[in-house]
């Protein structure tokens, strides 16, 4: 009987035949190889490896989640937004299927990139039995302050090309002034023709930035635009209507428009026939009234207004009233039951009617408007001397 050698020696072996027994034994045969042992690897190098992998794990993931592997409805949208960005009005709508649009604003002057994109995604896709497919992509921005806007935009697929379908609407452009301002640009508004409409492209707004110190916005200066969305900024809320601010004075424009009133009564006083000049004597069948020889008006006290009374009419100017009532004095003749007497008279001030118009320094001018305001003095008062 023999039996099969060990794996492992851990002793000299010997091999028995019991039918050989008075034989000489044979030669032992030749000792078995030694086991193979693992090379022992240092902990330097198994760090190193570790390093490795984890970064060959980032490389994946990063070329996961890059662009080039970004659904084409969703790159497209992307590359639209950028092109935006970046002031590249053609290129943005070379993406689009209203890639001959134009319009005051479609320029990149009209264009500030003080916004980002925050994100893209698609969240939508459907095959069409038309051999092209319908994608909805939700995109995201935000201004510097981190306000923020979303719009899901419809993209069309087809043979591997992607079009943004109708990525602007078109708003109605009412402005404060005979003109719309948005970040510098400026489009002439004439109510006459009925209303002008306009696209934008997705983005942030200013109303107006040129104002003098004199006028300010009563709302939100500022909008971000998308899609068929506007946030405007400070008043927080989205609505599909372009939320253009409403056109007031400042304090400085008040007392700008306190001033012309003084110059404009004090010409007034000077020529009392002049366009708006309400120191006229009212019609008094009793008795007749005129100034004396060589006699003119004095305005002893101006009418005020205050800028929570004004507010601006278009094409003609911040609609004036009264806070205070002003008073001119003059020495008249009076003649009555055929008897002629002089009188000093008080008339009181009205500026109700008027219209304070500016000009592009932010100066203002008084303008008698629609000819509604008063061109003769309500009453005439005898004071005492």
């Amino acid at each position: 009987m023999s039996e099969s050698p060990s794996p492992q020696r851990w002793g000299e072996e010997h091999m028995i035949d019991l039918g050989a027994l008075g034989e000489p034994a044979p030669a032992p045969g030749p000792d078995p190889a030694p086991g193979r042992r693992l090379p022992r690897i240092p902990n330097a190098a198994l760090a190193y490896a570790a390093v490795a992998v984890a970064l060959a794990a980032a490389v994946i993931a990063a070329v996961k989640w890059s662009p080039l592997h970004r659904p084409v409805a969703e790159s497209t949208v992307l590359d639209f937004l950028e092109a935006v960005h970046e002031g590249d009005v053609e290129a943005a709508l070379a993406l689009t299927d209203q890639q001959d649009a134009e319009g005051p604003f479609l320029v990149p002057e009209a264009l500030d990139s003080s916004w980002a994109i925050t994100e893209v995604e698609q969240v939508a896709y459907e095959e069409s039995d038309k051999g092209h497919a319908n994608a909805q992509v939700y995109a995201e921005i935000e201004d510097l302050d981190g306000n923020r806007i979303g719009h899901r935009y419809h993209v069309v697929v087809d043979k591997g090309e992607a079009e943004i379908r109708r990525p602007m609407i078109e708003v109605e452009a009412w402005g404060s002034l005979d003109y719309l301002d948005l970040n510098g640009v400026r489009f002439a508004i004439d109510l006459d023709q009925g209303p002008a409409y306009i696209m934008l492209l997705p983005g942030f707004y200013e109303f107006y930035p040129d104002l003098p110190s004199t006028m300010e916005l009563d709302g939100s200066p500022t909008m971000l635009a998308l899609g068929n969305k506007f946030l405007s900024i400070e008043d927080d809320y989205v609505d599909t209507w372009m939320p253009t601010p409403w056109l007031v004075v400042s304090q400085e424009g008040e007392d700008g428009v306190n001033a012309a009133i003084r110059e404009f009564y004090d010409a007034c006083a000077a020529d009392p026939e002049g366009e708006g000049c309400p120191f006229a004597f009212p019609e008094d069948p009793d008795r007749e009234i005129e100034l004396a020889p060589g006699e003119h008006w004095e305005v002893v006290s101006y009418p005020e207004v205050s800028a929570d009374r004004l507010w601006y009419e278009h094409l003609a100017g911040f609609t004036l009233e009264s806070s205070v009532a002003g008073e001119a004095r003059a020495r008249v003749e009076i003649t009555e039951d055929g008897e002629t007497r002089t009188a000093l008279v008080s008339c009181p001030v009205w500026v109700n009617g008027l219209h304070a118009a500016f000009d592009d320094e932010g100066g203002f001018v008084i303008d008698p408007g629609d000819g509604l305001s008063e061109e003769r003095c309500r009453a005439v008062v005898e004071i005492d001397e």
